[in-house]
This record gives structure tokens, C-alpha cells and sequence, in this order.
């Protein structure tokens, strides 16, 4: 029997986790966490297989539990449910240890294999978007010089007048530099691209 523990802030993401594992008989929830600390008192108080971990947490978010978990518990293994992007915090959760990455939009049944083959000492990733190399995995997103400058300025807190200014180009030039960047890195603020330098200089 495998045994899991969900930690995820919305209730109704722990109730439907739990209806899905109901249904099976290779596994059974022991215990569950609405925010990273009391994620960590449950841990000193249960033990588990696979940890289903979120990243949006109030208190303690996943990415700092999986930091904190380094070789604390090391027969659990980790599997971070996100409705982020594997391409922008995969990288990072797959550096600090988890052993797999999935969508909330999975279907159930992708879960629950998931799980399985996590427990079983396998790794679930969406490889297409990793490749390996002397730095470790990093995510396959090329960008132009141009784009790597204004990213760096963003990143920078540089405004979209200081870059036009600094790189000889206009302002709606910067614009559409910055939602290209967007789009290519699936980020939905400056904040998520702040957060991928910093996965990038690691």
C-alpha cells in the first residue's frame, strides 16, 4: 500500500485527490496539509511513500518545503501538482529533489500512475523539455540577444522607458519584446521572470 500525503491550500483540490485515491487499492491518504508549516509538523507526526506537494501555499510555499526537505526524509518522494508551468518551476523542483511534476489539469488516472511509478523509483517529467547539460537540466527556451537584453533589464527593474532609452528603441518596441518574452516563457508577470533568472543563475 502507498502511502500519501496532500499538501495543497485549496480544499477542493485535497477533497478530489482523495476521492480519486478512494478508488484505488494500491494506496490510501494518511494525512493532509493546507499551508508549508503545517506541512512540516505533519511530517514529524506521519510517515508517507509520495508527497503531493503544491507550490502556491500561504506560510511556507512548495518550492521552500522542498529546499527544507533536502535529505530530511529520503525514502519519501515528491511529486509537485501545480497549475504553474513545468517549464518555469520544474527546473527548480526537479534540482531540489522532487521526483515529478503534474498539472492539476491531469486527469485522475494520470495522477494516480504517476504515483505509482514515483513510488516505484521512477521520475515523472515532461522530458521535451528539459535537456542535460554540465549545469544540469534547464529548459529548452531559445532567445535572441535582444531578448536576453531585455529580460535582464526587466528583471532589472529597468521601466519600459529606461530599456527604449538604454537600447536605442522605442517603447512599444520594448513592449513587444516584453509580451513576447511572456509568452515564450509562459510567465504571467514580471515576477515570474524574475523568478526564472533566478532558476537560470542556479
Amino acid at each position: 500500500m502507498i502511502r500519501l500525503i496532500v499538501a495543497d491550500d485549496h480544499t477542493v483540490i485535497r477533497k478530489g485527490l482523495q476521492m480519486f485515491v478512494k478508488g484505488s487499492k494500491e494506496m490510501e491518504i494518511v494525512a493532509e496539509a493546507a499551508d508549508g508549516l503545517q506541512l512540516m509538523d505533519v511530517l514529524k507526526k506521519h510517515t508517507a511513500d509520495v508527497l503531493l506537494l503544491d507550490i502556491d501555499m500561504p506560510k511556507l510555499n512548495g518550492l521552500a518545503v522542498l529546499r527544507d526537505l533536502d535529505g530530511v526524509y529520503p525514502k519519501m518522494k515528491i511529486i509537485v501538482l501545480s497549475m504553474h508551468p513545468e517549464e518555469i518551476y520544474g527546473v527548480n523542483a526537479r534540482r531540489m529533489g522532487a521526483k515529478g511534476y503534474l498539472s492539476k489539469t491531469a486527469e485522475p488516472i494520470e495522477i494516480l500512475e504517476a504515483i505509482k511509478s514515483v513510488a516505484d523509483g521512477n521520475t515523472v517529467f515532461n522530458e521535451e523539455i528539459y535537456k542535460f547539460n554540465r549545469h544540469g537540466f534547464i529548459p529548452q527556451v531559445k532567445l535572441s540577444k535582444r531578448e536576453s537584453q531585455v529580460l535582464k533589464m526587466l528583471v532589472g527593474g529597468y521601466s519600459n522607458k529606461n530599456i527604449a532609452e538604454e537600447l536605442s528603441i522605442s517603447d512599444k518596441t520594448v513592449s513587444t519584446y516584453k509580451l513576447r518574452l511572456m509568452r515564450k516563457l509562459k510567465a504571467k508577470s514580471v515576477v515570474d521572470l524574475v523568478k526564472y533568472t533566478d532558476m537560470q543563475a542556479q
